[in-house]
Protein backbone atom coordinates (compact mmCIF):
# COMPACT_ATOMS: atom_id res chain seq x y z
CA UNK A 1 0.00 0.00 0.00
CA UNK A 2 1.96 3.12 -1.30
CA UNK A 3 0.73 6.44 -0.47
CA UNK A 4 0.86 9.64 -2.20
CA UNK A 5 2.64 11.63 0.10
CA UNK A 6 4.46 9.30 2.42
CA UNK A 7 4.52 5.56 3.57
CA UNK A 8 4.62 6.98 6.93
CA UNK A 9 3.17 9.95 9.02
CA UNK A 10 4.64 10.68 12.19
CA UNK A 11 2.66 12.77 14.78
CA UNK A 12 3.27 13.40 18.77
CA UNK A 13 -0.06 13.98 20.59
CA UNK A 14 1.06 17.29 21.96
CA UNK A 15 2.26 20.71 20.95
CA UNK A 16 5.46 21.26 22.88
CA UNK A 17 7.74 21.76 20.72
CA UNK A 18 11.08 20.04 21.44
CA UNK A 19 8.39 17.60 23.78
CA UNK A 20 9.73 14.27 24.86
CA UNK A 21 7.04 12.51 22.60
CA UNK A 22 8.50 15.07 19.83
CA UNK A 23 12.22 13.42 20.12
CA UNK A 24 10.55 10.20 19.98
CA UNK A 25 9.17 10.96 16.98
CA UNK A 26 11.62 12.26 16.01
CA UNK A 27 14.00 8.91 16.56
CA UNK A 28 10.92 6.96 14.98
CA UNK A 29 11.26 9.16 11.44
CA UNK A 30 15.41 8.79 11.62
CA UNK A 31 14.50 4.95 11.47
CA UNK A 32 11.96 4.67 8.85
CA UNK A 33 14.58 6.76 6.63
CA UNK A 34 17.45 4.79 6.93
CA UNK A 35 14.78 2.18 6.44
CA UNK A 36 14.45 4.04 2.95
CA UNK A 37 10.35 4.73 3.96
CA UNK A 38 9.25 8.16 2.78
CA UNK A 39 7.94 10.10 5.81
CA UNK A 40 5.88 12.84 6.49
CA UNK A 41 5.84 14.68 10.65
CA UNK A 42 3.01 16.84 11.46
CA UNK A 43 2.39 18.55 14.51
CA UNK A 44 -0.52 19.21 15.91
CA UNK A 45 -0.03 22.97 16.38
CA UNK A 46 -0.27 23.29 12.89
CA UNK A 47 -3.89 22.06 13.27
CA UNK A 48 -5.77 24.34 15.50
CA UNK A 49 -8.74 23.00 15.98
CA UNK A 50 -11.88 24.15 17.59
CA UNK A 51 -13.68 21.39 20.74
CA UNK A 52 -15.08 18.99 19.45
CA UNK A 53 -19.08 19.04 19.87
CA UNK A 54 -18.63 22.49 21.57
CA UNK A 55 -20.21 24.37 18.82
CA UNK A 56 -22.79 22.61 15.75
CA UNK A 57 -20.06 22.60 13.33
CA UNK A 58 -19.55 19.51 10.57
CA UNK A 59 -15.74 19.00 9.66
CA UNK A 60 -16.78 20.53 6.14
CA UNK A 61 -16.92 23.54 7.92
CA UNK A 62 -13.60 23.39 9.84
CA UNK A 63 -10.51 23.17 7.11
CA UNK A 64 -7.69 22.36 9.80
CA UNK A 65 -9.74 18.81 10.65
CA UNK A 66 -10.28 18.22 6.83
CA UNK A 67 -6.78 19.01 5.96
CA UNK A 68 -5.65 16.64 8.99
CA UNK A 69 -7.82 14.10 7.69
CA UNK A 70 -6.32 14.52 4.44
CA UNK A 71 -3.09 13.67 5.41
CA UNK A 72 -4.01 10.80 7.50
CA UNK A 73 -6.09 9.37 4.30
CA UNK A 74 -2.70 10.20 2.30
CA UNK A 75 -0.20 8.07 3.90
CA UNK A 76 -0.27 3.98 4.05
CA UNK A 77 1.26 3.82 8.06
CA UNK A 78 0.88 6.14 11.33
CA UNK A 79 3.14 6.64 14.09
CA UNK A 80 1.94 8.34 17.11
CA UNK A 81 3.72 9.35 20.38
CA UNK A 82 1.10 10.32 22.57
CA UNK A 83 1.77 11.88 26.27
CA UNK A 84 0.24 10.92 29.26
CA UNK A 85 -2.47 13.33 31.04
CA UNK A 86 -3.80 11.46 33.83
CA UNK A 87 -3.77 8.06 32.83
CA UNK A 88 -5.37 9.09 29.17
CA UNK A 89 -4.09 10.59 25.93
CA UNK A 90 -3.97 14.31 25.41
CA UNK A 91 -7.21 16.52 24.99
CA UNK A 92 -5.83 17.64 21.70
CA UNK A 93 -5.35 14.69 20.37
CA UNK A 94 -8.74 12.87 21.59
CA UNK A 95 -10.34 16.40 20.05
CA UNK A 96 -8.32 15.73 16.47
CA UNK A 97 -9.40 11.73 16.51
CA UNK A 98 -12.55 12.90 16.72
CA UNK A 99 -12.92 15.39 14.53
CA UNK A 100 -11.28 13.16 11.67
CA UNK A 101 -13.89 10.70 12.41
CA UNK A 102 -16.67 12.66 11.10
CA UNK A 103 -17.69 11.85 7.88
CA UNK A 104 -17.25 14.64 5.18
CA UNK A 105 -19.44 15.62 2.21
CA UNK A 106 -20.59 12.72 0.22
CA UNK A 107 -18.65 10.25 3.09
CA UNK A 108 -21.09 7.53 4.51
CA UNK A 109 -21.63 7.49 8.30
CA UNK A 110 -19.39 5.27 10.04
CA UNK A 111 -16.58 4.94 7.34
CA UNK A 112 -14.00 6.28 10.21
CA UNK A 113 -12.03 7.29 6.23
CA UNK A 114 -8.95 8.42 8.00
CA UNK A 115 -8.54 5.33 10.22
CA UNK A 116 -10.37 2.66 8.83
CA UNK A 117 -7.55 -0.83 7.87
CA UNK A 118 -5.12 1.95 8.32
CA UNK A 119 -1.34 0.71 10.30
CA UNK A 120 -1.25 2.15 13.17
CA UNK A 121 1.97 2.13 15.90
CA UNK A 122 1.87 3.63 19.48
CA UNK A 123 4.89 5.03 21.60
CA UNK A 124 4.93 7.33 24.25
CA UNK A 125 7.86 8.54 26.62
CA UNK A 126 7.68 9.96 29.73
CA UNK A 127 9.85 11.14 32.52
CA UNK A 128 7.54 8.77 35.03
CA UNK A 129 8.84 5.28 35.28
CA UNK A 130 5.65 3.64 34.09
CA UNK A 131 7.27 5.58 30.22
CA UNK A 132 3.30 7.03 29.11
CA UNK A 133 1.94 3.04 28.88
CA UNK A 134 -1.53 3.86 30.64
CA UNK A 135 -2.42 6.53 28.23
CA UNK A 136 -1.01 4.02 25.20
CA UNK A 137 -3.73 1.46 26.33
CA UNK A 138 -6.47 4.16 26.08
CA UNK A 139 -5.39 5.21 22.49
CA UNK A 140 -5.21 1.68 21.37
CA UNK A 141 -8.96 1.65 22.65
CA UNK A 142 -10.02 4.52 20.87
CA UNK A 143 -8.18 3.66 17.80
CA UNK A 144 -9.55 0.34 17.10
CA UNK A 145 -13.15 1.69 17.95
CA UNK A 146 -12.29 3.84 15.23
CA UNK A 147 -11.31 0.51 13.35
CA UNK A 148 -7.73 1.33 12.67
CA UNK A 149 -5.32 -1.70 13.15
CA UNK A 150 -2.83 -1.35 15.80
CA UNK A 151 0.01 -3.32 15.60
CA UNK A 152 0.57 -5.46 18.64
CA UNK A 153 4.30 -3.79 19.13
CA UNK A 154 4.09 -0.65 21.34
CA UNK A 155 6.79 1.09 23.09
CA UNK A 156 6.85 3.39 25.95
CA UNK A 157 10.28 4.98 27.56
CA UNK A 158 10.16 5.43 31.20
CA UNK A 159 12.81 8.36 32.50
CA UNK A 160 12.86 9.49 29.37
CA UNK A 161 14.00 12.89 30.45
CA UNK A 162 17.26 10.93 30.23
CA UNK A 163 16.72 8.31 27.47
CA UNK A 164 18.14 10.56 24.80
CA UNK A 165 21.91 10.89 23.94
CA UNK A 166 23.63 14.21 22.67
CA UNK A 167 22.17 13.64 18.66
CA UNK A 168 18.74 12.87 20.12
CA UNK A 169 18.74 9.27 19.53
CA UNK A 170 17.22 6.55 22.03
CA UNK A 171 21.49 5.67 24.25
CA UNK A 172 19.50 1.93 24.79
CA UNK A 173 20.29 -0.16 22.43
CA UNK A 174 17.35 -2.44 22.84
CA UNK A 175 14.69 0.40 22.95
CA UNK A 176 16.37 1.63 19.92
CA UNK A 177 15.23 -1.80 18.67
CA UNK A 178 12.10 -2.27 20.19
CA UNK A 179 11.02 0.91 17.97
CA UNK A 180 13.09 -0.23 14.85
CA UNK A 181 10.58 -3.51 15.13
CA UNK A 182 7.39 -1.43 15.90
CA UNK A 183 8.13 0.88 12.51
CA UNK A 184 8.81 -2.27 10.51
CA UNK A 185 5.68 -3.65 11.81
CA UNK A 186 3.69 -0.83 11.01
CA UNK A 187 4.94 -0.30 7.18
CA UNK A 188 4.46 -4.61 7.26
CA UNK A 189 0.87 -3.88 8.31
CA UNK A 190 0.50 -0.88 5.58
CA UNK A 191 1.41 -2.95 2.54
CA UNK A 192 -0.05 -5.89 3.60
Amino acid sequence: MAAARGDLLLMAGGIRSGSLNERLIGCAADIANDLGLRTTRLSLSDYPLPLFGAEALTIDEVPEALALKAMFRSHGGVILASPEHNGSVTAMLKNAIDWMSCPSRGEAPQTYGAFRRKAFGLVSASSSPFGGLRGLSQLRHILTTVQALVVPEQLSVPHAHRAFDARGRLADPMLAGLLADLVRSVMEVARA
